[in-house]
């Protein structure tokens, strides 16, 4: 699929989840708040990379349960070749939240790529799907956000600075809200994808 047709595809979804979480549930049911989609755009990411990249050489995990000493680990996403390698630990957020500070996102990513370096063998769990081990190297982190709505233009550059200074690539793929998303870095994290994986 095309860079366009991906992200037209990746905007649509969104939208359709959306309008769906407005949608009275019955005559007599008042919701104050839209229900959250988070999870959803776990999913919305996931699809969109895997129309990106060749479907017979890349697995994408998403969410799976990784236990090291007594300890779930849950990477948003995890890019897999075709070696069975990871070469993308990707942490997702809907939006970067009121004034986000993300340094404990990010100093938590650093804290799971150390773990998972020294173990280098992972057993990725799954609730309804066998296990699957991965070899855990020298992965790419990224920390993705749908949109950076809702976070002011120098928490952004701060939390940007602060990725790039631990080696992680920070993206904001869209603008505005889910129900009217505008381009911001997804052509970027497109070509990041393309050319990391």
């Amino acid at each position: 699929m095309n860079k366009e047709e991906a992200i037209k595809c990746l905007k649509n979804y969104i939208e359709t989840i959306y309008t769906d979480t407005n949608k009275q549930l019955k005559t007599n049911i008042y919701r104050g708040h839209s229900r959250s989609i988070s999870t959803d755009i776990e999913d919305a990411i996931a699809i969109f990379i895997s129309d990106i990249l060749p479907e017979d050489e890349y697995k994408i995990l998403a969410d799976p349960s990784i236990y090291i000493n007594h300890k779930n680990h849950r990477p948003d996403l995890l890019v897999i070749n075709k070696n069975n390698e990871v070469t993308l630990l990707i942490e997702i957020k809907a939006n970067m939240g009121w004034c986000r500070d993300a340094s404990n996102i990010l100093n938590d990513m650093i804290n799971n790529d150390d773990i998972f370096k020294k173990e280098i063998q992972l057993k990725c769990e799954f609730s309804k799907k066998e296990a699957i081990t991965v070899l855990y190297k020298n992965p790419k982190l990224l920390l993705v956000a749908l949109t950076d709505g809702n976070c002011s233009k120098e928490k952004h550059i701060k939390n940007k600075d602060y990725a790039r200074s631990i080696n992680i690539c920070q993206f904001n793929l869209f603008s505005g809200w889910y129900d009217n998303l505008l381009n911001c870095e997804i052509f970027d994290f497109y070509d990041f994808i393309i050319n990391n994986t």
